[in-house]
């Protein structure tokens, strides 16, 4: 099986855990765009969260200021859970990431997901 889905919002980073007074935190901008990714998945996917092995093909459209592999990361960890149990090599082992600029405005993520 193959399943499409397309995201349509800027693209982020995986952020790094900051530390402070009561421990470690992710920052808050990195939530909030994990939970309108979140949203946007969940509007386009009904199914139980996916067991693998899959293969993941994204294509991104955006501004470049990010590393293709902290994009994909934004991806995974919003998306884990949801998508795919777990995202850890034995269910997705084969990941493939293009970018292409775009305007924010025109910002997308286009993801495609094949069972193995």
């Amino acid at each position: 099986m193959v399943y499409t889905l397309c995201i349509p919002m800027p693209l982020f980073s995986k952020a790094r855990p900051r530390l402070g007074a009561n421990g470690a935190y992710m920052p808050y901008a990195y939530k909030q765009n994990q939970r309108r990714m979140r949203a946007f998945i969940r509007q386009q996917w009904d199914k139980e969260p996916l067991e693998g092995p899959i293969r993941l093909d994204l294509e991104c459209y955006g501004e470049a200021r990010m590393d293709c592999d902290n994009i994909i990361g934004g991806l995974m960890d919003s998306a884990n859970g949801i998508l795919w149990l777990d995202d850890r090599v034995t269910i997705i082992p084969e990941i493939s990431v293009k970018w292409s600029k775009a305007k924010k405005t025109d910002s997308r993520w286009d993801v495609t997901i094949t069972e193995l």
